[in-house]
């Protein structure tokens, strides 16, 4: 037996899932580790004792729970969060990441904006211009703030990329997450010249550029040292999460939509052919003649992660002592409360929004709760918020004429029964469930079998996904939602200009 190795660096953890060619998941090592907020707005993470030290260590377990020999691993895929990491010759990151949370390059987006306008970045890149999502801003922000690290700088690094460096010594980008850095041509699938020119950023700091499925390098010895990896084991350029999580769930063809409810949520939309929004973010797919149009939305699993770490306690402890997950306690105390969480709405814009309002001044909000509130309708509220906000998302998609039926759903959040039917009674939607949730990881491991040819055609990449199961949305409570969302809706437009103004108080 053969196996593929699939290794995702997300925003809060590293996953480290190994499969056997079949697409079984064998074992899989998970770590998690801090996300640094410096200062208000500011988003950063530790690039060396983070990812890579997590990297190394999940390896190491799955390697050990599998209890399989190194050896019969063939290949091996990195998808990944989005950061810009400068890094320098030797490898090593000069300073912490500016994760894509950050919101700190609002002020050289603006800038951007006036050097390049928007007209000119989008038909290139297919994409707006924003801070965080995208990397060319904080790369300005680092040019007028931290010049030294610039000018040391050998290249500028994603998180897929570095983590890939770290196995074969080879600086190299994939095409997906290429297509957030606003200075990629989309179409043409090459750096711009002409963007990198107007914002004076040298093109020979940038990666190599490669589709996902591309065997871009071995690993190393020393790095086989670190991992427990065989020396010389291929790997692949990788992917963005969304990208792995698309091809995990067997999102392939025009029209296929997915949702992954991870630390952010995504939704995404299959396209045959460029058409593209400025209210979501535009992608190269891991196979040709494919682009996914997606929705980024920061509220996902990060707003009941901060409830867990700041109010959570209590189920904290609990779980502790019954040696259960915190979250399945939330499950229980939410699944008490009646949908609409006693009229508790709550916006999840923790670290400002993208799709579709794009505001990075956005705060988070609980409105209308009361002395008699519990904090079962807070966790309830928290979920809703989420459905609310991919439904906000899903509206728009369908104003612009893609008709979504269903939509596949994975990743961590999918594991609660109960968020899951929030979800489907929100947006009024059939969901299908994946068999294997954590859809990053099986996506990795199946653009690794690609790339190193143990698969023949994607074809077959349909035939290993497998639906466990389907939500059907309830009427009654759709209607219900309906109303709330219209609410929700009203509120952020109602506090924009508090939002904008509390944000200049507090920088």
């Amino acid at each position: 037996m053969t196996y593929l190795l699939g290794i995702d660096v997300g925003t809060s953890s590293t996953k480290s899932e190994i499969f056997d060619i079949n697409g079984t998941s064998v074992s899989i090592g998970q770590q998690e580790y801090p996300i640094l907020n410096p200062q208000i707005g500011y988003v950063e993470e530790d690039p060396e004792v983070g990812w890579w030290y997590a990297l190394r260590s999940t390896v190491r377990e799955a390697l050990k729970l599998s209890r399989i020999n190194p050896r019969d691993i063939i290949g091996v895929c990195i998808s990944g969060t989005n950061a810009c990491v400068p890094v320098g010759k030797d490898g090593k990151a000069l300073a912490n990441a500016i994760m894509q949370l950050d919101n700190r390059s609002a002020r050289y987006a603006e800038e951007m904006r006036k050097v390049a306008g928007d007209e000119t970045v989008f038909k290139i890149t297919g994409n707006r211009i924003a801070p965080g999502t995208f990397m060319a801003p904080s790369i300005l922000w680092l040019k007028e703030n931290l010049p030294r690290i610039v000018e040391e700088a050998y290249k500028f690094m994603v998180p897929t990329g570095f983590a890939t460096m770290k196995l074969t010594d080879n600086y190299t980008i994939d095409w997906s997450r290429c297509s957030t850095t606003l200075l990629f041509d989309i179409e043409r699938k090459k750096w711009s010249d002409e963007l990198c020119s107007l914002l004076d950023i040298p093109v020979d700091k940038l990666p190599e550029p490669h589709i996902s499925t591309d065997v871009v390098g071995e690993v190393t010895a020393n790095a086989a040292r670190e991992t427990g990896l065989a020396k010389g084991t291929p790997v692949v350029a990788g992917c963005m999460d969304t990208v792995g999580a698309a091809v995990g769930s067997a999102i392939l063809d025009l029209g296929d939509t997915f949702y992954t409810l991870g630390t952010l949520g995504r939704l995404c939309y299959c396209l045959d052919r460029p058409k593209f929004d400025m209210r979501f973010i535009n992608i190269c797919h891991a196979i040709e003649d494919r682009w996914l149009a997606m929705a980024l939305m920061h509220g996902g699993g990060l707003t009941l992660r901060w409830f867990r770490d700041e109010l959570g306690s209590y189920e904290v402890t609990e779980a502790q002592k019954a040696g259960r997950s915190p979250y399945s306690i939330f499950d229980e105390e939410a699944g008490r409360v009646q949908p609409g969480s006693r009229g508790v709405i709550f916006l999840p814009y923790l670290s400002g929004e993208r799709s579709p309002i794009w505001d990075p001044n956005a705060r988070g909000v609980f409105f209308g709760f009361t002395a008699q509130h519990k904090r079962g309708d807070l966790i309830r509220a928290i979920e809703e918020g989420v459905a609310y906000s991919l439904r906000h998302n899903l509206e728009v998609f369908e104003d612009m004429g893609f008709k979504i039926d269903k939509v596949r759903m994975g990743g961590g959040g999918a594991k609660s029964i109960l968020w899951r039917q929030i979800i489907a009674d929100v947006t009024e939607k059939r969901l299908e469930i994946t068999a294997n949730l954590t859809t990053e990881t099986v996506g990795d491991a199946l653009i690794a079998g690609i790339g190193v040819k143990a698969y023949n055609s994607i074809d077959r990449v349909r035939e290993m996904v497998k639906v466990e199961q389907e939500v059907e949305p309830n009427n009654e409570n759709y209607a219900l939602y309906s109303k709330m969302f219209d609410i929700y809706k009203r509120l952020y437009y109602h506090l924009k200009d508090d939002f904008s103004e509390v944000s200049s108080v507090t920088k």
